[in-house]
């Protein structure tokens, strides 16, 4: 998925331990149990259906729907292409360490949840063509999207 080395802290206390350091002693001093059942949500991320179109729940907007109802011309794809585009690097604009590699690493997460959202449309929605896309725009942002070809 990506190489440890992305995260300078990980590494440390990996050098520190001699090796025996992982990921999964990372992730037990760094978060509690509360934040790892938000991952679960965040990885495998609830769905609506409305009017037809598939949508992430988190992000959905009574308001921002009728918006691009209207934009698209009832237009399904592109509808969910809007309401389920997402920035990437604004899942965690909040805790940001500008130090480090923040490019690469907005670059691996994206990756890593279109993997996660891809394999878990496909378990819940086996018959249906649910796309995930992560892109980059002209300004270099990275973003993600959902939709239903």
């Amino acid at each position: 998925m990506f190489n440890d080395d992305i995260n300078g802290e990980f590494m440390e206390f990996k050098d520190a331990n001699e090796g025996k350091f992982t990921w999964w002693s990372y992730v037990n001093m760094k978060s509690d149990i509360k934040t790892a059942l938000g991952f679960a949500k965040f990885f495998y991320p609830d769905v609506i259906e409305a009017e037809g179109c598939f949508l992430l729940k988190d992000k959905f907007s009574e308001k921002n729907f009728d918006m691009w109802k209207k934009e698209s011309q009832n237009n399904k794809i592109n509808i969910e292409k809007m309401m389920n585009l997402y920035q990437v690097r604004d899942f965690f604009h909040i805790n940001v360490d500008q130090d480090e590699n923040l490019g690469e690493q907005i670059q691996a997460l994206g990756e890593v949840l279109k993997l996660f959202w891809s394999l878990s449309f496909k378990n819940r929605f086996p018959n249906r063509e649910i796309v995930v896309s992560v892109f980059k725009e002209e300004d270099g942002e990275l973003f993600i999207t959902v939709y239903e070809r």
